[in-house]
C-alpha cells in the first residue's frame, strides 16, 4: 500500500509523454488523407498501363492461373470475377471516383472504405507484382479507417487524435524501417558501403539522376552507410520531440526524396513520403497551415467541379425514376438512414468506438508479430493456412544484399510476315546492351514481376508470361506472332569494370 502513491505519480509523469509521442495532429490526418488519394490515382494510372497484361485472363496471371497459386487469395479479390478487360477496367473507374472523393474529403470514410477494398482485391488479382510499397500503401490506409480524416482540404482542427490505430499508424512505417535495418546489418554488404554502390550498377534500375550518380563510388559509399545509420536511429521518429523530431522526419524524408529520382521503384518512395506525415509535431503544421490552405481554398473549386461530375454520373447512371437502378439507390438510401438513426444513439455509438479501439489494438498486436516471425524471433505461421510467409511480406530493399547481377529479358517474336520483332519493347530485337531501353523494363512492377518469374523455377509461369507477351502484341498490331523466344540476359554488378553479357536461358514458345 505504501508503494501506491509512487505508481500512481509515476503514471502520472508517463502518461502525459506518452500522450505526447504517440499521439497525431488532426491536421496531419487531414494531409495523410489527401496524400492517400493522390498516391491512390497515381497507383492506378501507372498500373493501367499494363491493365490487359497484368489482370486480365489474356495477360500473364490468368483467373486460372491465380486460383492454382493462390487459391485462398484468388476468392478476396472482386477483380477476379470477371476476366475481361471491360471488369478490370470499370473497377479501376470506381477506384479512382473513390480515390478522388478521398483527396478532396467528399464523404471521407465511405471514400476510405471502399479505396481499402478495391486496393485489396486489386493487390489479390495480381501478388507477384507487389513491392514493400504497395504494403505501406495498404496498411496506412487500413489504419486511416480508424481516425478522423476530416472533410475537405482546408486544416482547421488543431487538436490531437489518441487512438490505437494512431499508435498504429506511427509504429508501422518504424517496424518496417528497424526489419529492414536488421536484415541488412545480417550481411556485410551493407556495413562496409558495397551495397549502393551495388545497387547503382545495375542499369535497368537507376534512373534521373541516379545515371550520373554512378559515376561516384566513394559519395555512394558515404550514403549507403548513412542509410544503414538512418534505419537504426527510426526510433527517434516517435522517441523525440519537438524541433528534434521535425529534423529526424526531414532527414528520412531526404533520403526517400533521393530514391524517388534516382531509382526506378515505383510510388515506394512518395508513399514513405506520405507515411512521415503523422510525425511532423504541432509546431511544424502551425507553420504550414496558412500557405496549406490558402491553396486549399484556390483547389476547393476544382473539388466543387468534382464533386458536381460524381453527382451528375450518378444521375446518368440511375435514369429515370422508374429504373431498376434508381430503386436500388432508394432502397439503399432508405437502409442507410435507418443506420444513421440507430448509430445516432449514445449506447451503439460508444460501443462502436469500443470495437473500433479494440479491433486497432488487435491490429497493432498482429503488426509486431507478424514482423518478428519475419525476422525469425517468433514462430512463423504455416504458408498452408495464410499462403504468404512472413519473410514474402518484410520490406528487404535490397538486403541482405543487393543482386550481383543485372538482369533484362529479349523477347523476340516470330511474325506471320516471318519478320523478327522486340515483343517487349518493339523495333528491332538485335539491339546492343549498350541502348538503355534494351535492358529497361517497361514499369517498375514488370521487373518485380519478371524477378518472380526468373527464381520460381514454375514452368508454368513462364508459359503464361509468354502467352500474355503474344496477346499484347497481337492486340495492337496487324501482324501476329506466331513463335516466341524469351532470353535472360545477364551482366555482372561489378563497378569499375565492364563484364562481358552471359546468356542465362532461351525458350522458345508457341503462341
Amino acid at each position: 500500500m505504501a508503494l501506491r502513491p509512487y505508481f500512481t505519480r509515476a503514471a502520472g509523469a508517463v502518461r502525459p509523454a506518452l500522450a505526447r509521442r504517440l499521439s497525431v495532429d488532426r491536421r496531419a490526418l487531414v494531409a495523410l488523407r489527401a496524400a492517400l488519394g493522390a498516391l491512390l490515382l497515381a497507383d492506378l494510372l501507372l498500373r493501367a498501363r499494363s491493365l490487359a497484361f497484368f489482370y486480365t485472363d489474356t495477360g500473364a496471371l490468368p483467373r486460372s492461373a491465380l486460383v492454382a497459386r493462390y487459391p485462398l487469395t484468388a476468392n478476396l479479390s472482386i477483380h477476379a470475377v470477371f476476366g475481361e478487360v471491360w471488369w478490370v477496367a470499370l473497377l479501376f473507374v470506381a477506384a479512382g471516383v473513390a480515390a478522388l472523393a478521398l483527396l478532396f474529403g467528399y464523404r471521407t470514410k465511405a471514400a476510405a472504405i471502399c479505396s481499402l477494398l478495391l486496393l485489396v482485391s486489386l493487390h489479390a488479382r495480381n501478388p507477384l507484382v507487389l513491392n514493400g510499397g504497395d504494403s505501406l500503401l495498404r496498411r496506412t490506409l487500413l489504419w486511416s479507417l480508424f481516425l478522423p480524416l476530416g472533410s475537405g482540404l482546408a486544416l482547421r482542427d488543431r487538436g490531437r487524435c489518441r487512438h490505437p490505430a494512431a499508435v498504429g499508424l506511427l509504429l508501422q512505417p518504424i517496424v518496417l524501417y528497424v526489419v529492414n535495418a536488421v536484415i541488412k546489418l545480417r550481411g556485410d554488404a551493407w556495413p562496409s558501403g558495397r551495397a549502393v554502390r551495388m545497387v547503382f550498377s545495375i542499369e535497368s534500375l537507376t534512373v534521373g539522376l541516379g545515371e550520373q550518380l554512378a559515376g561516384y563510388p566513394n559519395v555512394l559509399t558515404g550514403l549507403g552507410i548513412a542509410w544503414v545509420a538512418l534505419l537504426c536511429c527510426s526510433p527517434l521518429l516517435v522517441l523525440a520531440t519537438g524541433h528534434f523530431r521535425t529534423i529526424v522526419v526531414i532527414a528520412f524524408a531526404s533520403a526517400h526524396a533521393g530514391m524517388s529520382i534516382t531509382l526506378g521503384v515505383g510510388l515506394f518512395p512518395l508513399v514513405s513520403l506520405a507515411a512521415l506525415l503523422p510525425y511532423l509535431p504541432p509546431a511544424a503544421w502551425d507553420s504550414v497551415e496558412r500557405p496549406w490552405n490558402v491553396i486549399a481554398r484556390r483547389a476547393r473549386g476544382v473539388g466543387t467541379g468534382v464533386r458536381a461530375c460524381l453527382i451528375r454520373a450518378g444521375r446518368a447512371l440511375s435514369g429515370t425514376s422508374r429504373s431498376p437502378l434508381r430503386r436500388v439507390v432508394a432502397v439503399g438510401e432508405q437502409r442507410t438512414n435507418r443506420i444513421v438513426a440507430l448509430v445516432g444513439d449514445k449506447g451503439v455509438l460508444a460501443a462502436a468506438k469500443g470495437a473500433g479501439r479494440g479491433l486497432a489494438t488487435a491490429l497493432l498486436i498482429i503488426v509486431v508479430v507478424w514482423n518478428a516471425a519475419a525476422l525469425g524471433y517468433v514462430e512463423a505461421p504455416s504458408t498452408e493456412v495464410v499462403e504468404i510467409s512472413p519473410e514474402e511480406t518484410r520490406w528487404d530493399m535490397f538486403a541482405p544484399s543487393p543482386p550481383t547481377e543485372d538482369v533484362w529479358y529479349v523477347a523476340v517474336g516470330t511474325l506471320d510476315s516471318g519478320e523478327r520483332v522486340n515483343v517487349i519493347h518493339g523495333g528491332d530485337p538485335e539491339m546492343n546492351r549498350s541502348d538503355r531501353q534494351w535492358g529497361a523494363y517497361p514499369s517498375a512492377r514488370w521487373r518485380k514481376y519478371l524477378e518472380v518469374v526468373r527464381w520460381s523455377g514454375d514452368d508454368e509461369l513462364r508459359r503464361q508470361f509468354a502467352l500474355g507477351l503474344c496477346a499484347r502484341w497481337n492486340a495492337t498490331h496487324s501482324t501476329h506472332v506466331e513463335s516466341l523466344t524469351v532470353r535472360v540476359l545477364s551482366q555482372p554488378t561489378r563497378p569499375n569494370a565492364t563484364e562481358p553479357t552471359q546468356l542465362s536461358s532461351a525458350r522458345t514458345f508457341g503462341c
